[in-house]
């Protein structure tokens, strides 16, 4: 079958309405030559391994290595097409999550019977199927057929079960959706719109309440986008849009990195997210708005962040029409200057330069303790970075404080603002009670009092804190962060308690050499005078002045410390000190 014909022919999904008519054989040649000779790459290394891909894997896993067995096999271009060696690893693989379907329809994947687990298997059936279906080899047909049964078979068990987290709602949503085109069924549709009918969760600055680039990338968009191709749901377009037009301001424009300081999910550790998750999101929208913004990014990805688009072609088999040719590109990543002021984040970018300020953390609601201050766990936004900086390949991790009082650990700024000449300003107060005697009223002889978390939240004790009276030792912090014309200037200055120990932790990412400060025994650095110098490849970064000998301490916090944590990121991390009453300045330039 030739290419031609079988992008012309292949069964569309409900999306397809949605694109505007086009050409027949109207497709964008030298990007479905760039996925296809990635998905060769990926299924020659799959059939490399003795299992073929599926050992150690649990269903969705292997679900996944399947699909990306199956995708060349039925692709005329691939060099794989239709190569008898795929059947046997295709064929394992299939039974292996066959097996793993319960009687109810549902998988398990740590949850046990989970409806949210399922859902994401179903987006990888129907992809599969879809382009199984269109195959004319009888095993082809067979392995459709397959598929197709699973997904029915687990329909009821979606139409009726429940989720945890916010992007559950919308991954469930669009496997209903794929389930009810190959199982149509009124329940599917009610179901789907019980749940829109809770509002879709994306803020007026773009963010999903996880704030989570894995999760709006991989999850939320997509899902969102799928919906959006059934009847009367055009208007969650808009809510993706939203997000991407964010997204493009989060990025980094060297490597494409996706800024995850602010996330409430397991990207808040700042694993380096790139912009390649969301190809087929701006794909999409440069397609049907003719957004050559959108489509700069689509190109950017394609020339700079390629490497994981193999799994790019099932969806362009699935859906010919994301493989049309986009309209012409325009830059996306201008310089900009904006603060998001539902997540405490602002983003500057000056030409080669990029640069975050958070005060996002979960700690601090409208400027003052939550509650959940000085609370950590999941789902909490609660990452302590202060500044973040990007030259090319240099970069700064974090730029973080941390204030040796009554083992508060980190400091968190509660109040971040811009100002027009692009200064930011961050601040923010720790504030630690000492408890006095209980009020006559509330004594009890017996001396049994309520146990309750301390008002600071470092521990739990039998004296009813919430009715005890308190006094308060009080450490205020003042940052203010100014662009300079090679990098930027921090003045950091504090009020209330003296002979406070301060230490200022810069992680440095790895890669680099750095010189002009003293070894500790830790592996990290102390810079006490002069400047620091940072050296990666043609770029450049001092740091400095010292600050003298004081005590370099760095602790995460006795929420942290009781269960043994650590609050540190991979790098080379130099340390500046000093002591209350502190006004330091700190230059980060780039020579």
């Amino acid at each position: 079958m030739r290419r031609r014909t079988f992008l012309a022919g292949t069964a569309a999904t409900a999306g397809a309405a949605a694109f505007p008519a086009s050409a027949a054989g109207d497709r964008d040649a030298a990007t479905l030559a760039l996925v296809t000779a990635a998905a060769d790459r990926q299924a020659a290394a799959i059939l490399s391994k003795p299992d073929a891909g599926g050992g150690g894997w649990g269903p969705r896993g292997v679900l996944r290595q399947m699909r990306r067995l199956t995708t060349p096999f039925v692709w005329p271009s691939s060099n794989a097409f239709h190569d008898d060696a795929l059947l046997g690893p295709i064929e394992t693989l299939l039974a292996k999550v066959e097996a793993a379907q319960h009687d109810d329809g549902t998988f398990s994947a740590g949850n046990r019977h989970s409806p949210p687990d399922t859902a994401f298997l179903i987006g990888d059936m129907a992809v599969a199927a879809a382009g199984l279906r269109a195959d004319r080899r009888p095993e082809s047909q067979a392995f459709a057929a397959r598929l197709t049964a699973m997904m029915r078979k687990a329909g009821p068990a979606l139409a009726t079960g429940g989720i945890h987290t916010p992007n559950h709602r919308w991954e469930l949503c669009a496997a209903l959706a794929r389930i009810d085109q190959v199982a149509p069924d009124p329940a599917y549709r009610a179901r789907i719109d019980q749940w829109l009918a809770e509002g879709v969760d994306i803020d007026a600055d773009g963010f999903h309440s996880e704030r989570s680039a894995i999760y709006a990338s991989e999850v939320s968009n997509p899902s969102l986008l799928a919906l959006a191709r059934l009847p009367g749901l055009a208007r969650l377009r808009d809510l993706v849009r939203r997000n991407l037009d964010t997204t493009i301001a989060l990025a980094e424009p060297f490597g494409g990195e996706v800024e995850t300081v602010q996330a409430r999910r397991q990207d808040q550790d700042q694993r380096r997210q790139t912009l390649h998750a969301y190809y087929l999101q701006f794909r999409e929208l440069a397609l049907l708005d003719g957004d050559r913004r959108f489509a700069g990014v689509a190109r950017w990805i394609e020339r700079n962040d390629n490497g994981r688009l193999a799994d790019v072609l099932a969806d362009f088999i699935d859906t010919p029409e994301l493989a049309r040719p986009l309209p012409a590109e325009a830059p996306p990543f201008l310089d900009l200057g904006r603060q998001f002021k539902t997540v405490g984040l602002v983003r500057q970018r000056r030409g080669p330069i990029t640069a975050s300020l958070y005060a996002g953390s979960d700690w601090y609601a409208d400027g003052a303790p939550s509650a959940f201050y000085n609370t950590i766990g999941s789902g909490l936004a609660t990452n302590p970075t202060l500044m973040r900086l990007w030259k090319g390949g240099l970069v700064v991790d974090a730029v973080r404080l941390i204030p040796d009082f009554f083992n508060m650990g980190h400091f968190r700024p509660s109040e971040i603002a811009m100002e027009p000449d692009g200064a930011v300003r961050l601040g923010g107060e720790l504030a630690v009670p000492y408890y006095q005697p209980m009020p006559a009223d509330r004594r009890r002889p017996g001396g049994a009092y309520a146990l309750s978390p301390s008002i600071d939240g470092r521990f739990t004790s039998a004296l009813d804190f919430s009715h005890r009276p308190a006094t308060f030792h009080r450490l205020g912090v003042r940052i203010l962060v100014r662009p300079e014309p090679d990098g930027y200037g921090l003045l950091f200055e504090s009020t209330g308690e003296e002979a406070v120990d301060m230490t200022l932790e810069l992680t440095l990412r790895d890669g680099g050499v750095l010189e002009g400060a003293r070894p500790l025994a830790d592996g990290g650095f102390h810079l006490v005078e002069g400047q620091a110098s940072y050296r990666l490849g043609d770029e450049r970064l001092l740091i400095g002045p010292g600050n003298g000998e004081g005590v370099v301490k760095v602790s995460a916090g006795e929420t942290y410390s009781w269960a043994g944590g650590r609050l540190q990121l991979p790098g080379q991390r130099l340390y500046i000190t000093g002591r209350t009453p502190l006004r330091y300045a700190l230059r980060l330039a780039f020579a």
